[in-house]
């Protein structure tokens, strides 16, 4: 059986959230049915180890300028197949996709609020040139139900029935048998501080004197969070900055609650690789997180913040709740861990190629 020669468009040896999501895809795409191939950055950071080592590279040098360009068009020649995660220089990739005849799809993974609505203005000209680019996918695919619909209505982003959901390498955190006596410590993960709800974090730490809390990350540069939390005189609050994964699982031993305050997401995985480690998550519900987190049952929805103060006093009152949660979390962590989600790729790369 002839093998599917997949091109996954993405720097699989760097940590941008689309390239992270194709180094997943290619360790877990089935090698016995299909050939893949990804390209590797100068100046990427993460190792090539193994199970990657085994899969097609195009390699881009620097000056990246010209050698990206060659990179993507090898890929583009070799294979049947080829995710187009990132937008940057596409529409001449799609263009070439499409003279040389080659199948096609992409994700849709961020909701068209008014700054991704700004950018995409600025990268295509219009939206309307945006849904023409788009039109040239053989298949375009939501990442949740709830943002196929509200990118319809917003600015008539047509993609498929099948939401095609990303997984999440949950291995790395995985913790069955966590035990919870009392809510204690609450963690905040998150680069873009301001955008993840960070102040609405410190407030919820200034009410609860009684609880630790940890912040995980970098801030982008956007907030002096040290400053911050002295300026409010917040002793319960530690800062740990980046933390690599046997940090963050170490960390993620020691808390009981998660708490995501952000108004703006797409799909946050933090939700869960938290959600592994049987720390559930406590999330406003303005991104549609009902679609995987049910609430009372392996996580927390609300709507205001009052909500989530009075979510967490409750937690903090009966434990009980929390220790339900937290073993149910885990479930929710294996029903998107790469090695199920992956199957759902699998099939939507098949059924492309049998279009041929």
């Amino acid at each position: 059986m002839k093998k599917i020669k997949v091109f996954l468009a993405a720097y699989i040896n760097s940590t941008n959230a689309q390239n992270l999501n194709c180094r997943a895809l290619a360790e877990h795409l089935d090698p016995d049915k299909f050939n893949v191939s990804a390209m590797k950055l100068y100046s990427g950071t993460l190792p090539i180890d193994a199970k990657l080592s085994k899969i097609k590279l195009f390699n881009v040098f620097y000056p990246s300028k010209l050698s990206k360009y060659i990179a993507h068009i090898q890929g583009i020649l070799w294979a049947d197949i080829i995710y187009l995660p990132n937008t940057e220089n596409s529409q001449l990739y799609i263009f070439i996709i499409r003279l040389l005849k080659r199948k096609s799809f992409k994700t849709i993974e961020g909701i068209f609020q008014e700054q991704a609505i700004s950018n995409a203005k600025k990268q295509f000209g219009s939206l309307k040139n945006m849904l023409y680019f788009l039109s040239k996918f053989d298949r375009v695919f939501s990442i949740t139900k709830f943002m196929k619909e509200y990118n319809y209505k917003k600015v008539g982003i047509k993609s498929e029935d099948k939401i095609l959901y990303l997984g999440s390498n949950t291995k790395y955190f995985t913790n069955e048998h966590k035990k919870i006596s009392e809510l204690s410590d609450v963690v905040f993960i998150g680069n873009d501080f301001i955008r993840k709800g960070i102040f609405d974090f410190l407030e919820i730490a200034e009410g609860f004197p009684q609880i630790r809390f940890h912040i995980v990350g970098t801030g982008n540069g956007r907030i002096d969070i040290k400053k911050e939390i002295e300026n409010r005189s917040l002793s319960n609050i530690r800062f740990h900055g980046g933390l690599r994964h046997n940090e963050l699982k170490k960390l993620l031993e020691e808390v009981q609650l998660h708490v995501l305050p952000s108004r703006s997401e797409g799909f946050p995985k933090v939700t869960l690789e938290t959600a592994a480690a049987g720390v559930p998550s406590l999330v406003y519900d303005d991104y549609g997180a009902e679609e995987w987190i049910t609430h009372n049952k392996n996580g927390f929805v609300v709507h205001t913040l009052a909500e989530m103060k009075e979510t967490i006093k409750k937690l903090r009152e009966n434990p009980k709740i929390l220790q339900k949660t937290s073993q149910n979390a885990v479930q929710l962590a294996k029903r998107f861990d790469w090695e199920s989600v992956v199957k759902e790729w699998e099939a939507v790369i098949e059924e492309l190629y049998n279009e041929k």
